[in-house]
Parts: structure tokens; sequence; C-alpha cells
């Protein structure tokens, strides 16, 4: 059922109030410089370590010998006095992780795994409202307004239907959803002659998702006739890739956005493309060197390392992103957002898996399916014939599973038309030490991107 804007603006209003008033105060300080802006992060900061010494029994031990009181953190330079958290670290220390405050109440989240090593942690209410709110501000730069229909492409379904059931939360915000790991002909068939199709402002997913699903729109002749703009997310967009969803949907702005819900990360390009603005409500990101210093000069490429200062549940603090990063400016941009900038991620790459039946199953889709593989270090999918994949495999002590049973849940979960074969050990790395998830052998070898039309 299709209503208006207006009723599903209001609706939100009543449903996720918080939310809504987290946004206008996102939006209302865009114009917030560097100076107001550390003050705001050092106060959080300064609170946030203080915090952990006293309710986190993980970071008392993990900062022996490096500081003997929080109050030595004050300034964000003062972070570097601490010890990087790695995943690994985090994985074996999750217990210690969680805070001892009883009057914090939280709720159990999982990374989408898109660095191919997933994580589960907690997370409160405010810091989850504030990551919402930070994520539809984004969206408000490629055109959106709340309560008007968007269409998520995404997801871990492998839908045995050609739509995907919406929930009533799905209907309160005017949310519209397509499997970003089954997409077919016939399902693109199936959205393109639905009412909505009509109804769509903004589409937000995976970039070789919404590339894919372009492409079988140009098969059926079709677009969204009323589409203002695209954000994606999870994984790195080609220029290749940014230029052909722009093309098939008539031009529209398509600006790529950057996020770590665990790390509490968001970053998102307006419609200058003059790089992604870094959103700074729920945490300060660090880019630091081969000495675990903090990088200030721009274009110099570093880990990403990130600090919550909202998220009492499970803190992160100087917690590795798994991301390379680098400062693009910290000048205000000509949109008139005054943050600072990154440049392009350098992680989360990975190529298409192209099925004969006509599926194409880009790299977040199958991230989303494996984090809830228990004890799973890393993994990766290397495509070796027109249905044949082999999945690399890097165990826990965690991981139970056998292998018929991996084979079932890949059967189950993924797709059923493939013959999996299972490699029990970590991925292989590009020449330059770069992780591709997806790595598709066969298509390289025939010097192909994705199959030719038939």
């Amino acid at each position: 059922m299709l209503t208006s804007p207006l009723v599903h603006g209001t609706l939100m209003k009543i449903v996720v109030p918080q939310r809504c008033k987290l946004l206008d105060q996102v939006k209302s300080r865009e114009s917030w410089g560097a100076d107001r802006i550390r003050a705001y992060q050092e106060e959080k900061l300064r609170e946030m370590i203080h915090y952990c010494w006293n309710h986190v029994p993980f970071y008392r031990k993990h900062w022996a010998g490096a500081i003997a009181s929080p109050d030595e953190i004050k300034v964000i330079e003062d972070l570097q006095k601490l010890p990087v958290v790695s995943r690994q670290l985090f994985r074996d220390n999750v217990q210690d992780m969680l805070t001892t405050d009883k009057s914090v109440e939280y709720s159990e989240a999982r990374t989408g795994g898109s660095t191919a090593s997933p994580i589960i942690y907690q997370t409160n209410k405010l810091d989850d409202e504030y990551g919402w709110a930070q994520l539809y501000q984004g969206w408000t730069w490629a055109g959106w307004k709340v309560g008007e229909p968007f269409l998520v492409v995404g997801g871990e379904s492998v839908g045995a239907g050609l739509g995907d059931n919406r929930n009533w939360k799905d209907w309160v915000i005017n949310r519209w959803v397509t499997s970003g790991t089954n997409i077919t002909l016939e399902r693109t068939r199936h959205l393109v002659e639905s009412p909505e199709f009509k109804e769509i402002r903004f589409i937000y997913g995976y970039p070789n998702s919404i590339r894919e699903l372009c492409e079988r729109m140009v098969e059926l002749g079709a677009r969204p006739p009323q589409i203002r703009g695209v954000v994606c997310t999870a994984e790195v967009m080609l220029p290749e890739v940014r230029a052909r969803i722009s093309e098939v949907l008539g031009g529209v702005p398509v600006l790529d956005q950057w996020g770590l819900g665990d790390g509490a990360q968001h970053a998102c390009e307006s419609l200058m493309n003059d790089g992604l603005h870094v959103s700074w409500h729920r945490g300060i990101l660090e880019i630091l060197d081969d000495d675990d210093r903090q990088r200030t000069g721009l274009n110099e490429s570093g880990r990403g390392v990130a600090t919550s200062l909202l998220n009492l549940a499970t803190p992160f603090v100087r917690y590795d992103t798994g991301d390379q990063l680098h400062w693009k400016s910290f000048e205000p941009s000509a949109s008139g957002i005054a943050w600072p900038r990154i440049g392009p991620v350098e992680g989360r790459t990975g190529d298409v898996i192209h099925l004969p039946s006509g599926r194409s199953i880009p790299m977040p889709g199958l991230t989303l399916v494996m984090r809830w593989l228990e004890g799973l270090r890393q993994y990766q999918f290397i495509q070796t014939g027109p249905a044949s994949v082999t999945v690399r495999l890097d165990r826990g002590p965690g991981f139970a599973q056998s292998e018929a049973e991996t084979v079932a849940f890949l059967n189950q979960r993924i797709a059923p038309d493939v013959n999996w074969t299972i490699v029990w050990d970590a991925p292989e790395l590009t020449r330059n030490g770069k992780l591709l998830v997806i790595r598709n052998d066969w298509l390289r070898g025939l010097g192909l991107s994705r199959p030719p039309r038939a």
C-alpha cells in the first residue's frame, strides 16, 4: 500500500522521535568547524575514558603500563598513549569488553563483515539512534527527504520468491527492499512492474548490486521516473560503477559512503564529490602510520582507528577498523559543510560472482551471510568456473561446523546451484597485500569483468 510521504514523515516522528530530533541536530551542525568539533569530541572523550576505566574490565588491564590514571587522556593527541585494539584482540576478550554498569540497557549488534572479519558486540539506544541520524543525513545530501519512499538494494536474502517481505518498520519509514545477493532479470521485472517503482526517490545499497540491478533495468527499458539520487556503501565504488549507475538512472548524483557500526564511524560525500565528510558525533577517527602515530597530513595513507564516544555497552577505544584511509581536506567544502574529509576508502574490495542462472552475487551480500558463522576469522570466495566457487575459511577456536555442514549452510543461505569447494586456510591476498573478498578468477581468465549479455 502506497501512502503520501507526509504521512510517513509524521509517523516517523511518532515511532522514532529521538532519531528524527537527532537528524535535525546533526543537520544544524553541518557548518561546525574544527575548533567546535574538537571541543565537543574531547569533552566526550574524557568522559568515555573515565567510564571505561571504571566499568569496562578489559581497558584497565589493556592500558596497564600505558597510563596510570584516566586523567592522562585529555585531548585527541593523548590517545597515542594507548595501545590499539585489533579485531582479534576484541574477539579474545569480548566478555571483558562489556560494561559492568547495570544501569546501561543494550542490545546485540553484528558488523556486516565487509572486511571479511565479522564482529558481534553490544550497543545502547542513543548510540544506535545517532547512527541512523548520521546515515539519514548523508541521504539528504543525495536529495532524499524524511518520509519519502526509498529502495534498499542489499541484505542477505537469497529470495525464494520474487519480492522481499516488508515488516512494519519498513512501512513506517517508507522503505522498500530488493535483494542485493539474488539479482536476476525476473526479480527486476517484478520490481519494475510494482506500484512503488514509480514512486522511488532514492536508492541506497551496495554499488556492485545497484549496478547489476541497473543493467537488468536497461534490458527491461525501465528506470524509476522520480529518482533523485543514490548513496552507495559497504564496498569500494569504482569510478566506472558510479558512472554507469548515474547514466542508467538519468544522470542523478551517486554518492559514496563509508561506515563502521562497531567503531561508531560514518562518512559520506556531498554533491560536490570532494571527499567523504566524517561524521563526528559518535566517534573519533584517527589515521595512523606504521608506528601507531597519528597522521595529520593530507593524502598520507594509514590505518583507520576508531574510538566510540556514546556506546556505553561495548566501548571501542583505538579500535583498528581494518581499512586504509587518508585525510583529503580539513577546509570547508563548497557545499557549505565544514567537517573534515577523507578520500576514497582503500579497503573492502571484491568482484562479483556470476552464475549461469543469471544471478549476480556482489561482495556485501555474502558478508552479511558469513557473519553468522561463529568462530570464523576471515573468508574469501574465488569463482573458478561458471558454477564453481572455492571458499577459503580461516577458522578460530570457536568454529565448530564440519565441511558438510558448511556446504549445507552455503547452499541454504547463498545458492544451491553452486559447486562449493571448501579450503580451510587464510584468504589469498593480492601482490600489494589487499584482500579481495570475492575474486572472480573465471572471468579474469577470460579477460572480462562481467559476463557478456546473452
